[in-house]
């Protein structure tokens, strides 16, 4: 490896990207278009919308590691490792504390099996390459893209607020501000791609490198837009359950403003590339 060129991602670690992406692919269209056929396969209990909700997560996630491969370079590449090991860490938590309280099973046991390998796996690349820089990986340097800077200043105080509160006070978030009656493990099964999402904008706020800041645009374009289909395919239940109009309406805008805007700066950024 040249010492004045910078570090690429390895064969092992696209190979595990690579069926990283396939697997949450397959799942996450299966549990998108056809959550009835799945709901039973799921460790806790989940109605339709929340199964769509899951699979647009992991088609997120899908898009992800397919950007990651594409970026090639390990330090455009590495905060969506670190967002990968973030979300399903924190999920594989969730759901071995629920394992603890309501007791073991088959289903649950593959799903925590799944969580943990899929997080040890991201984290374990993050230790190879790691996190900090060398001199051949200084990217960039020119001015800061100020939309885009104040895009994910935004969007990270927004989902990391939201996130903390529904992972460490489910019950709170629930009746206050989530637009529709769920379990709390799927509330902070949701926490945790909000987290993994505040560390990534939070970090993309920072960068000057464009190739640093299309990496992230895929994942963060997909889950938003997805979600607002499974709102519209399920608005019966929304309007329903959710606590009042205005929590509704604030969810419904938050979700559009990160799909419009990411896809704003994603095609934009092609012209400055």
């Amino acid at each position: 490896m040249s010492s004045k060129r910078p570090v690429n991602l390895g064969r092992y670690a696209r190979l595990f990207l690579l069926f990283l992406s396939e697997v949450n692919l397959v799942m996450g269209a299966l549990f998108f278009v056809y959550p009835n056929l799945v709901i039973n396969l799921w460790p806790w209990l989940v109605k339709p919308l929340a199964v769509r909700f899951i699979g647009a997560i992991f088609l997120a996630i899908a898009f992800g590691c397919w950007s990651a491969l594409r970026a090639k370079i390990w330090q455009r590449a590495k905060i969506l490792v670190l967002v990968g090991g973030t979300f399903f860490g924190i999920t594989s938590i969730v759901s071995i504390a629920l394992a603890a309280t309501a007791g073991g099973g088959f289903v649950i046991s593959t799903w925590t099996g799944y969580f943990l390998v899929a997080s040890l796996g991201n984290f374990f690349l993050l230790y190879r390459y790691r996190w900090s820089r060398k001199p051949q990986d200084r990217l960039g340097g020119g001015q800061a893209w100020k939309t885009a800077r104040w895009f994910f200043r935004i969007q990270t105080v927004v989902v990391g607020v939201f996130g903390i509160m529904m992972l460490l006070l489910p019950d709170v978030a629930q009746h206050q501000f989530w637009p529709w009656l769920v379990k709390t493990p799927t509330l902070q099964m949701f926490a945790s791609l909000f987290l993994a999402t505040c560390l990534a904008t939070g970090w993309a706020s920072l960068q000057t490198d464009l190739g640093r800041i299309r990496v992230l645009l895929p994942l963060d374009v997909i889950f938003p837009s997805l979600a607002l289909l499974a709102v519209w395919i399920h608005w019966d239940i929304i309007s329903r359950e959710s606590p009042s109009v205005p929590v509704t309406g604030v969810w419904v805008f938050i979700y559009a403003f990160v799909a419009v805007g990411s896809a704003y700066l994603y095609f934009s950024s092609r012209k400055l590339w």
